[in-house]
């Protein structure tokens, strides 16, 4: 735990408009949307939750799998009174926000550094080989010592944001904070969808954006299976960008989540 550090409340609700659900990637919570999250509450209602198993998230059932995400979305979404929504992902909320528009509960879908769209199942692997070398130098698992806050930040920020001082202080802390308490790494690790990932790209039927940025240290380019526009389906790549990058470059994604939505804007559905 870093001090002066409050744990995050497990769904953060602001806004009014139409619907808006934000998706954060593995080991941190939703407050790594920065102030994404101000700027879409002035004209939507954004719900963006903690998985659980993470930092201030509910308990999660166990064995936590990429599908019991999906599904607490799921519910979230009915308990939110929202048949479907605009949602945003990044990294595993990425995946879990494409599974979510595959059944059918997007009005929009951006996923940012998303994933689950692997090249091979080798890529899976060579990602969790690399997660659990770096494990223990950051406290996960357990009856591991943590690494001092400062020096765990200089750690954790070059994974998640290219210009790492570009990141607020606060946020900074909170992402610390947020990394060591994930309590569902290995439960992940071993879902044996992981291989496979997200294969269900092509038959998606609403404006879609992937952003893949430029200096992702946790999911390089080189990871993904090729990605080929369609009319629904847009690629674009981020420059200058690291894994998080909503942590570095908040408008720029702001700017991105807001023209996926304005292509479903656009969208003229048969009744």
């Amino acid at each position: 735990m870093v001090e002066g550090v409050e744990v995050p409340e497990a769904v953060h609700r602001s806004g009014g408009g139409e619907p808006l659900l934000l998706l954060h990637g593995v080991l941190l919570t939703w407050q790594s949307w920065g102030a994404v999250l101000d700027d879409m509450a002035a004209d939507h209602a954004v719900v963006a939750p903690t998985f659980p198993g993470h930092w201030g998230g509910p308990a999660a059932a166990r064995p936590a799998t990429v599908r019991a995400l999906v599904d607490y979305c799921e519910r979230l979404l009915d308990e939110s009174g929202w048949d479907t929504a605009h949602i945003a992902g990044n990294s595993l909320g990425g995946w879990v926000a494409l599974e979510l528009a595959a059944r059918g509960r997007a009005r929009s879908c951006t996923a940012i550094a998303p994933a689950g769209l692997w090249r091979a199942p080798a890529a899976a692997d060579s990602l969790l080989r690399k997660f659990r070398a770096f494990g223990p130098l950051i406290g996960l698992g357990p009856d591991r010592q943590p690494t001092m806050p400062t020096l765990l930040r200089s750690l954790l920020l070059p994974l998640l944001a290219n210009r790492p001082a570009a990141v607020p202080n606060p946020l900074a802390k909170a992402m610390t904070a947020a990394i060591t308490e994930c309590a569902i790494v290995d439960d992940l690790a071993e879902d044996p969808a992981l291989p496979t990932g997200f294969t269900g790209l092509a038959e998606l039927d609403v404006p879609t954006t992937i952003l893949l940025p430029a200096h992702d240290r946790v999911l390089p380019p080189h990871v993904y299976a090729p990605l080929t526009a369609t009319p629904t389906l847009e690629v674009r790549p981020l420059p200058d960008l690291g894994h998080v990058p909503m942590l570095e470059a908040p408008d720029l994604i702001t700017a991105e989540v807001r023209a996926t939505i304005a292509r479903a804007a656009a969208t003229v559905r048969p009744a």
